[in-house]
C-alpha cells in the first residue's frame, strides 16, 4: 500500500469524543501498514491530533466536575447554619445534605458524560425507565419513605417524645426513613411503618412545656360535694411537680346512675411524669376519701322474684272457700 492511498485525517467535533477515540485506534491499526518515513510522520500527526483533542474535552470534563464540586461544598457549607437554626432532627439534615449531594454532583457528572461525547439523553432516558420500574416494584417502601421525609420535615413528634399513634401508646425511641420505634410502658418496642403513622391521628402528650392531666372518680349521692372537694385538694398540696398557676381545681363532670362523678385537674410541671402521677393520685385520692368518711360507690343490681298470679296461695282466713274434691 502506498502513501497515497491512506485516507486523510477529517477534522473532528470537539463533541464527538467517541468517533475521535475510533480514529485513534485505526491510526494505531494502519501502523502495521507503512512502507514508508512520510507514512510514520503522517500516522503520528493524525494520532497526536486526536489525542490531544480527546485530552483537552477529558480537561472540561474534569473541570465541570470540579466545579460542581465547588457548588456542593459551598451549598453545604451554607445550609448547615440554617439547619442549626432550625433545630432540624440528625436525620432530617442527613437527608437533606445527602439529597443536595447527589442532585447537585449527578448533574455535573452528566454535564462531565456529556463533554466526553457520551449520549446523555439516551443515559437519562434509560435511567427514566429504570427508576420508574423500581417505584412500581417498591411502591410501599417509597411510600414509607416519602412519609418518613413528611415527618421528619413536619416534626409531629420527636425521638423522646411521648406520643399516641396508629393505636400505640409510648416514647419515641427513633425514627428512620421507612419506620417509627416507640417504647411502650411494658417495655415493648413497636416498629411502625411510616407511612401508617402519617395516615393516623397522633396525640403528642409531650410536645409543649406543660400538661393538664384529669383523674376522674366519684362519691355517693349522700356526700357533701364541698368536703369531697377539700380532701381531694388537699392531698395535691406540697407536690413540687404541679403547676401552682393554674391551680389545682374539683368540679362535677356528671350526675350518674349510681354516683356524683368528679374529677381532678391539674396542671403537671413535666409532661413525661402523667403516667406515674395518674396512677399515685388514684391510689391518693381513694385512700382520702376512705379516711374522710366519703364512700366512693360501685354500681349495684337488686333483683326481686314475684310468682305469677295463678300460683299464689291465698293467706289463711281470708274468708275464701275452698271447693271440695269430687
Amino acid at each position: 500500500m502506498q502513501a497515497a492511498d491512506l485516507p486523510a485525517a477529517q477534522p473532528s467535533s470537539a463533541a464527538d469524543t467517541t468517533a475521535a477515540l475510533d480514529r485513534i485506534g485505526g491510526a494505531v491499526e494502519r501502523v502495521t501498514e507503512v512502507r514508508s518515513t512520510e507514512d510514520v510522520w503522517r500516522l503520528a500527526g493524525e494520532f497526536r491530533e486526536e489525542l490531544i483533542r480527546f485530552a483537552f474535552q477529558a480537561l472540561i470534563a474534569v473541570g465541570v466536575l470540579a466545579a460542581f464540586v465547588i457548588v456542593y461544598l459551598l451549598v453545604r457549607t451554607t445550609l448547615r447554619p440554617v439547619f442549626e437554626r432550625s433545630r432540624l432532627e440528625d436525620d432530617a439534615r442527613n437527608l437533606l445534605e445527602t439529597l443536595a449531594k447527589y442532585t447537585i454532583l449527578g448533574f455535573g457528572t452528566i454535564l462531565a458524560l456529556d463533554q466526553l461525547g457520551f449520549n446523555v439523553t439516551s443515559l437519562i432516558a434509560g435511567l427514566g425507565v429504570a427508576g420508574l420500574a423500581l417505584g412500581f416494584a417498591a411502591k410501599d417502601t417509597l411510600a414509607n419513605f416519602i412519609a418518613g421525609v413528611t415527618i421528619l420535615w413536619d416534626r409531629p413528634f420527636r425521638v423522646g417524645d411521648r406520643v399516641e399513634a396508629d393505636g400505640e401508646f409510648g416514647q419515641v425511641k427513633k425514627i428512620t426513613l421507612r419506620s417509627t420505634r416507640i417504647h411502650t410502658g411494658d417495655n415493648k418496642v413497636v416498629i411502625i411503618p411510616n407511612q401508617n403513622i402519617v395516615n393516623s391521628k397522633i396525640i403528642n402528650h409531650t410536645m409543649q412545656a406543660s400538661l393538664r392531666m384529669v383523674i376522674p372518680y366519684g362519691i355517693a349521692y349522700e356526700a357533701d360535694i364541698a368536703q369531697a372537694r377539700a380532701v381531694v385538694l388537699a392531698v395535691v398540696e406540697g407536690d413540687d411537680r404541679i403547676r401552682e398557676r393554674p391551680p389545682p381545681e374539683v368540679g362535677v363532670i356528671e350526675l350518674a346512675a349510681s354516683s356524683v362523678n368528679m374529677e381532678l385537674r391539674l396542671w403537671l410541671k413535666n409532661p413525661h411524669h402523667e403516667g406515674p402521677i395518674l396512677s399515685e393520685y388514684l391510689e391518693k385520692i381513694k385512700l382520702a376519701l376512705d379516711a374522710a368518711g366519703i364512700a366512693i360507690p360501685y354500681p349495684q343490681l337488686a333483683v326481686r322474684i314475684e310468682q305469677p298470679a295463678a300460683e299464689r296461695v291465698p293467706p289463711a282466713g281470708s274468708g275464701k272457700r275452698e271447693e271440695e274434691a269430687p
